[in-house]
């Protein structure tokens, strides 16, 4: 396991997508420190203020909430194709002369690549928030949620590029496959309004059935943010219900690679 761990890493650096990530950290970095917002607000009557006030409350947080956003983003991008490269012929052949089971040789790369892109995550974010801090003086320990909550969304992505890739042994397919769940659990956060726009209770059920069951990474990072400007939060299903789906698809990765022949 160690010996795969450190392979990631080794990846990691050979792929040169450490670079991307200090680029990305230095150009947030320089418009944190550059940048000194001011802000005019206008109160009408019947404004909602409530969103207005977090951004004023802390602004910092709110941007890091981007930055790390984005960052899983680049993350999932630049993953997608490492278990479906790790498949293919030669390469396979190689792993499985190994005196390792498949469970633990799937498990064990999924956890590298999330241990070496979470640390990069967590790392950059931390870096950027330092600075700002620094600049505007407006440190929170609540931005820390942010950190923890997009390492588990990290993971819950990870999970499904994983299942894709090793069905499909197509890092493209797996890009795919985790574009449609984003686009799906969007979509299904306004079902309620799809049905009320004319859908039949049937149609209700049945987007309700999708929500529960895939994953809601939005949501997540919706409760995150929440958590980090000290709001309540009413209900933590999106967290379990996720991380039951990452271990579902981290389950049928497993049990179809053990089936597959090389």
């Amino acid at each position: 396991m160690n010996g795969i761990a450190r392979d990631s890493v080794v990846e990691f650096f050979d792929r040169k997508f450490v670079y991307v990530f200090i680029a990305l950290t230095t150009l947030a970095s320089a418009v944190a420190v550059l940048s000194q917002p001011e802000i005019h607000v206008r109160m009408d009557g019947g404004l909602d203020a409530a969103p207005m006030a977090d951004w004023l409350r802390n602004p910092v947080t709110k941007g890091l909430s981007l930055f790390l956003w984005f960052m899983v983003f680049l993350s999932v991008l630049a993953t997608a194709d490492l278990v479906p490269q790790m498949l293919t012929r030669g390469r396979a052949d190689f792993y499985l002369s190994k005196p390792i089971s498949r469970t633990s040789l799937l498990l064990s790369k999924v956890f590298g690549i999330w241990c070496v892109y979470g640390a990069t995550l967590v790392i950059c974010g931390l870096m950027l928030y330092i600075l700002t801090v620094l600049r505007q003086g407006l440190f929170d320990w609540g931005a820390f949620y942010l950190f923890a909550f997009n390492l588990v969304i990290f993971f819950i992505w990870l999970s499904v590029i994983t299942a894709a890739g090793v069905i499909s042994r197509s890092g493209g397919m797996a890009i795919l496959v985790a574009a449609v769940i984003w686009a799906a659990q969007a979509l299904l956060s306004f079902r309620e309004g799809i049905v009320n726009l004319g859908g039949s209770k049937s149609l209700g059920r049945v987007l309700d059935v999708f929500y529960y069951v895939l994953p809601k990474p939005g949501e997540i990072g919706e409760l995150a943010d929440a958590l980090a400007l000290g709001h309540a939060v009413a209900s933590w299903q999106p967290v379990y219900s996720s991380l039951l789906f990452a271990a579902v698809g981290l389950i049928v990765a497993v049990v179809v690679f053990k089936r597959q022949s090389y």
